[in-house]
């Protein structure tokens, strides 16, 4: 037997271990994905070193990562994906509303959407009862655009 024969399978389970590692210390920094690759690595090595055998260590570890890489890696990404929930204030965001003072370019004026008056800004000048659509928000201030089709 040669030293591959006898040490390749504790080089996978070294080289799993690292990636686990690199991850953790990393911060999460490839999203968990080196966690699941250095355990395939370390379950490879393991299930080969009753066996002595390199062919078996790569085998079973390629056997796994393709089936993660087919089929577990969707469900990973769906797991560990972040979900953005709009507050209350982002529902405002798609609204529309009524100028009720003047926005000149760049000048804060008013507004009125659902019954409340915001401070808001445009790239346009907008005269008093224009209607509007709010893009966006910036602290309380809401970023808006004339409404296609509006006066």
């Amino acid at each position: 037997m040669e030293f591959a024969d006898q040490w390749l399978w504790l080089i996978f389970v070294g080289a799993g271990l690292a990636m686990v590692l690199v991850e953790f210390l990393g911060g999460g920094f490839s999203g968990f994905e080196l966690v699941i690759i250095g355990s395939v690595f370390i379950a490879g090595g393991l299930v080969a070193s009753p066996f002595d055998s390199w062919p078996v260590a790569v085998i079973v570890t390629s056997v796994l990562c393709f089936a993660y890489i087919a089929v577990g890696r969707r469900y990973l990404h769906r797991w560990t994906q972040t979900r953005k929930a709009k507050t209350n204030i982002d529902t405002i965001i798609g609204t529309r509303g009524v100028v009720v003072k003047e926005i000149a370019k760049y000048t804060p004026g008013r507004i009125q959407v659902r019954g409340v008056r915001w401070r808001a800004t445009a790239d346009e000048e907008m005269e008093k009862g224009q209607e509007v659509t709010v893009l966006e928000i910036r602290g309380t201030t809401l970023i808006v655009k004339k409404t296609e089709g509006g006066d």
